[in-house]
């Protein structure tokens, strides 16, 4: 009886084994086939973003910088502005010590007044001069009517010498006419350049900023010396900021100026900034590989406080844009008697065929203008 148990529990258990195996090897099989079946496809979901086409091109930022220099030679006195500060166009950038200059402005005055004192007086003494010639030649007239009414009484000779005194006296009268005359007409105009000269070297001992802008650099401190032929500070003129790229010829023909464009550096890979094509240059350059290409200068619209002079990064030139439309891509459409259709799969996993009217595409993404929402499953073969 005892063997009869044990021959019985020993066949329960190999039952139990091979229906146990058998239920494993049948979950492996599905396993593998549900996997086998996902890695037939793709599934992406759909949503919204942009389609662009165009092309990129390597390129670097450049402020719009202007460069300041004292027209004079001086020690610095004083700095108003430092690195970073924000100035309008008129403000006081720095002053140089300017005594030296205001004493030969103040000598210059001096000179003027003294040579207008002198043109004073001698006008003066002219008109003296003038009244005096003028009661002569009077009476040298009055004298000379007094004999031609009398002629008999006075000799010849002495008629004619009084007529020749006349013309004499009268020819030094006009001269001295003239000469007042020009000297009232002469400008003082060596002693009011002077003047003017050093007024403009007193005035530029003040360094005025031009436009408004940022202060990029300074090259000098307050006490140092500075000349007329260094630059002192830079700014960056009216902020205005633009990326240069070189653009082969074969591309070049697909610019033109107020072309839209977009402006990445490698320094802020989160951040886009949009700009306009505001140059091109006419003129080519070659490289050592003897590829011609043409200066392209593209002015940036948003730029921020973080993007600095010679950052390396891209300019993507946008030759057609659609922005945040609904995007699936290309391989997911499918040709259906006539009519574009995706393959969309709901939360069960179950497969259905939807019918969409698509519109611009760059070969990779297709925009969606009717049938999808957002959020929807596509799936297409993989490989497709």
């Amino acid at each position: 009886m005892s063997k009869l148990k044990t021959k019985k529990t020993l066949w329960i258990v190999i039952a139990i084994i091979t229906l146990l195996s058998t239920g494993t090897a049948f979950w492996i099989n599905k396993q593998g086939d549900v996997k086998d079946d996902e890695a037939q496809y793709e599934q992406v979901k759909v949503n919204r973003g942009d389609i662009i086409v165009g092309f990129d091109s390597d390129g670097n930022i450049d402020f719009s910088k202007v460069n300041l220099r004292f027209d004079v030679r001086g020690t610095i006195d004083e700095i108003l502005v430092s690195e970073g500060d924000m100035v309008g166009k008129g403000d006081v950038i720095a002053k140089l010590d300017s005594q030296d200059y205001q004493d030969q402005y103040q000598l210059a005055l001096a000179n003027l007044e003294d040579a207008q004192e002198q043109k004073s007086t001698k006008l003066l003494n002219d008109e003296l001069t003038i009244k005096q010639a003028e009661d002569a030649l009077q009476q040298l007239k009055g004298e000379y009517e007094e004999m031609e009414a009398i002629p008999e009484a006075y000799p010849a000779h002495e008629i004619k010498l009084k007529a020749s005194e006349i013309e004499i006296k009268e020819l030094e009268y006009r001269n001295l006419l003239r000469e007042q005359e020009q000297l009232q007409n002469r400008e003082l105009t060596q002693d009011e350049l002077q003047v003017n000269m050093a007024r403009e070297d007193l005035e530029d001992t003040i360094l005025y900023s031009p436009a408004s802008g940022v202060v990029l650099g300074l090259s000098k401190k307050a006490g140092e010396s500075v000349t007329d032929e260094e630059d002192f500070v830079t700014v960056h003129e009216n902020n205005k900021v633009r990326a240069i790229t070189e653009v082969i010829e074969y591309d070049v023909g697909q610019l033109r100026v107020g072309q839209k464009a977009y402006v990445t550096v490698e320094a802020l890979p989160d951040q886009k900034f949009v700009g306009k094509v505001s140059k091109i240059d006419s003129l080519p350059t070659s490289d050592s590989s003897g590829l011609v290409n043409y200066s392209v200068e593209i002015s940036v619209e948003n730029p921020s406080s973080e993007l600095k002079d010679g950052m390396t990064g891209m300019v993507s030139f946008i030759r057609k844009e659609v922005t945040n439309c609904l995007i699936v891509p290309y391989k997911a459409i499918k040709i259906v008697n006539g009519k574009q259709v995706v393959t969309v799969v709901n939360e069960n996993g179950q497969m259905t065929e939807k019918e969409i009217m698509a519109g611009f595409t760059d070969g990779n993404n297709v925009e969606v203008l009717e049938g999808l929402k957002g959020n929807e499953t596509v799936v297409y073969p993989r490989g497709r």
